[in-house]
């Protein structure tokens, strides 16, 4: 057992944890899981976005950097483009100094890619982490989709609005964790369902309104059987276009929600996997929303698989041997500590942004196609060894070697990032521990602004003005807008318009997935033992395995 040094938690380090980390060369670790991914998530703006100008063509630009940063951001054409050389500052490695100092300063010089975009979208500029989109808006870390609007963590979408973790789905609204599903409304954790409203952990579902647990049903109220006629004719007088009557049967849904079982976990096809929403897993520990990862530790959201990983957060095709990293994939084999590196990168250390067949690098920033290079200056093999080593020795005896980049040396403020989402803080609290905060707000452009409860609550008294108003979320006081292509959605699928921003919605969503966590209790039906994402004070009935497919079938 050791305490972290963080949050003073006490956590235990294991044989297997150790296996990995002589493998990776790197020490026992200081922080515990949460804070170990706290600190990878303090380096990963992915969703805020704002107006700036190209540093280098000086063109108005959408980027993840705001005008007030310290850095220069290009245009992503540009910055991967040959108008510039990343290698013009590269520097020597100072052995009187620690080495994040030094690298700090060498992330204040280097130009700085504006959006984390693979390839060319189409008309989808307000986007970031993403590949292959057309008619897209604020929606982020997915590929391929078509009119999708205001989500995050995405493949293969289209006419989707407020989602979380969707997949292969069209026509889906306010869902989360859900995968192959086609005209969906407010619901989680289904697979296969369609023409449904308000469903939970169903699969091959269509035309049920307000279930659970449900396989292969249909006509289904509350989980009662009804007959054609008598759902439609529920379905024709439920007035799905008023928000409060909405917001009615949402509580009312929960309500009964609470009534039916939950597993422990939630995950198929997996052989010695400990964690929540784990898929063709095998020896995973500790591992939250993964595919296919084979002996892997404490990652999260590696969506596409890994093998031999410990301590990564997003990514995975490909990825081997990696640790400690945030934002890793496609064959990129042995990167360690590192942000942003992908696309064929190898043996890449404490490295940002380095992509496209980089190898052998240490310390260097926005490189593509190097290799042995320190701080982004060149050297030859024998040199890069014999200084790399050196480094490691030096970084050993500073305590820094095996640490992520800390938060302190963040490109953004700790509200900008995925930690803010997963670990809230306040401002004064962040301040406390040396982080850093954006106080930058991007302008809201609109002729007149509405508080969210003077909005109609019939979506058909809603009129076409509202496009020029800034509607003020009902919880946060933020302003936002509506944009035509969402109130089109609105008024066909007859759904109420919104009353929180956007960013609040997403942080609800978050809030209908279990965290990155496991508590110890019973079974809520035979009483044994069981690891579970549901903290023992939550309401839900939650069942081991074998009672849960007992129960459900």
């Amino acid at each position: 057992m050791k305490n972290c040094k963080n949050c003073n938690t006490g956590f235990q380090i294991t044989d297997e944890d150790r296996r990995l980390l002589k493998m990776f060369d790197a020490p026992d670790p200081n922080l515990c899981f949460p804070c170990r991914l706290q600190r990878r998530m303090a380096f990963y703006n992915r969703r805020r976005l704002y107006k700036r100008k190209c540093d280098l063509t000086g063109k108005p630009i959408i980027s993840i950097f705001s005008p007030d940063k310290p850095f220069k951001a290009y245009e992503t054409r540009n910055w991967y483009s040959d108008k510039w050389d990343p290698m013009e500052y590269g520097r020597d490695f100072d052995f009187s100094k620690p080495f994040f100092e030094q690298f700090h300063g060498l992330l204040l010089d280097v130009p700085q890619n504006a959006l984390a975009v693979l390839g060319d979208n189409v008309n989808s500029d307000y986007t970031n982490d993403n590949y292959k989109l057309k008619n897209c808006y604020l929606v982020f870390d997915g590929e391929q989709a078509e009119n999708a609007y205001y989500g995050e963590t995405f493949v293969g979408l289209k006419d989707c609005i407020d989602f979380l973790f969707l997949y292969q789905s069209e026509l889906c609204y306010e869902c989360a964790v859900c995968d192959n599903c086609y005209n969906l409304n407010y619901s989680r954790f289904c697979k296969n369902c369609s023409d449904s409203w308000f469903l939970r952990d169903c699969i091959g579902c269509k035309n049920c309104f307000g279930c659970a647990n449900l396989h292969q049903k249909e006509y289904h109220l509350f989980n009662e059987p009804k007959t054609k006629k008598e759902y439609e004719k529920f379905l024709t007088e439920f007035q799905s276009g008023h928000y409060g009557i909405i917001e009615e049967m949402k509580k009312k849904v929960e309500a009964f929600y609470i009534t039916q079982p939950v597993k422990a976990t939630r995950g198929v096809q997996n052989i010695k996997a400990i964690g929540d929403n784990l898929n063709n897993c095998k020896n995973a520990c500790y591992c939250f929303d993964c595919n296919d990862l084979q002996d892997c530790r404490y990652c999260t959201d590696c969506l596409l698989g890994g093998k031999d990983c410990m301590d990564i957060h997003v990514w995975g095709d490909g990825m081997e041997r990696c640790y400690n990293s945030c934002v890793i994939g496609v064959g990129s084999i042995n990167v360690h500590m590192s942000c942003y590196v992908a696309l064929g990168a190898n043996d890449i250390y404490y490295s940002y942004w380095c992509t496209r067949n980089c190898k052998d690098c240490f310390g260097c920033i926005g490189l593509t196609h190097k290799q042995y290079c320190i701080l982004n200056k060149q050297y030859s093999k024998e040199a890069y060894k014999e200084l790399s080593e050196k480094i490691i020795e030096h970084m050993k005896s500073t305590g820094e070697w095996g640490e992520f980049f800390p938060a302190e040396i963040s490109p953004f403020g700790y509200n900008e990032t995925l930690a803010q989402n997963y670990f809230p803080l306040k401002k004064e609290e962040v301040l406390k521990k040396g982080w850093q905060w954006c106080d930058f707000e991007p302008e809201i452009k609109a002729e007149k602004t509405i508080p969210a409860d003077r909005l109609p609550d019939d979506i058909k008294d809603v009129p076409d003005d509202i496009l020029n108003w800034a509607i003020v979320c009902e919880e946060s006081k933020k302003p936002f807008k509506i944009i035509l292509q969402e109130l089109k959605f609105y008024r066909e699928h007859n759904l109420p318009l919104p009353r929180r921003h956007p960013d609040q919605r997403h942080i609800d969503l978050l809030k209908l997935k279990q965290p990155f966590r496991l508590w110890n209790r019973k079974c809520g039906k035979c009483g044994a033992d069981i690891q579970t994402a549901y903290s023992p004070d939550r309401p839900e009935k939650v069942y081991c395995e074998s009672c849960y497919l007992k129960t459900v079938y």
